[in-house]
């Protein structure tokens, strides 16, 4: 039973609050930390997506990438093995790289039809991974799909790491 008092956030249920979340993420731009072009190493663009906190985030980026990337993420949403996720995995990402996790620890648990897959313990780690497993024309887009961890406060301090592994490429 719904309580007069309650915040309207909280009467989102289901498909609701994802179509919210669609519709706030349909409103942000390009921006610090929000599909921000960082630098170009040997002709392969890096894109900082740390804003991209929820898995619909990045598949949101991941569209509108032209051509193959290399992933780098930063954990395994529950949605990963759902139909269309693999489809667009398939389509668009050569490689994916999962940062802040031991191997055992990750091992099994990625439902990924990609062929290539890598864990770092490190977001530093992964940035240098992708560098070597990106090949001419595609790009390496840092796209967590998750909240801060991993010793981040926040999105912003996670993306200003990224750039700085990025520039010391």
């Amino acid at each position: 039973m719904e309580k007069k008092n309650d915040p309207p956030t909280l009467r989102l249920v289901g498909g609701q609050l994802l179509d919210a979340r669609r519709a706030a993420l349909s409103t942000q731009g390009p921006g610090p930390h929000r599909m921000e072009h960082v630098a170009t190493v040997r002709e392969i663009p890096f894109i900082n997506d740390s804003k991209a906190t929820f898995l619909d985030a990045t598949l949101e980026s991941l569209g509108q990438m032209e051509g193959k990337v290399v992933w780098i993420v930063g954990d395994v949403p529950n949605e990963m093995d759902e139909g269309y996720v693999q489809d667009l995995l398939r389509e668009k990402v050569s490689a994916i790289v999962l940062f802040g996790r031991s191997i055992d620890s990750a091992e099994g648990t990625l439902p990924s039809p990609v062929e290539h897959l890598y864990v770092t313990d490190e977001l530093r780690t992964a940035v240098f991974l992708a560098n070597e497993l990106v090949s001419p024309g595609e790009s390496v887009l840092f796209s967590p799909a998750c909240p801060s961890g991993n010793g981040f406060a926040n999105y912003e301090e996670r993306g200003a790491e990224f750039k700085r592994a990025v520039r010391d490429l």
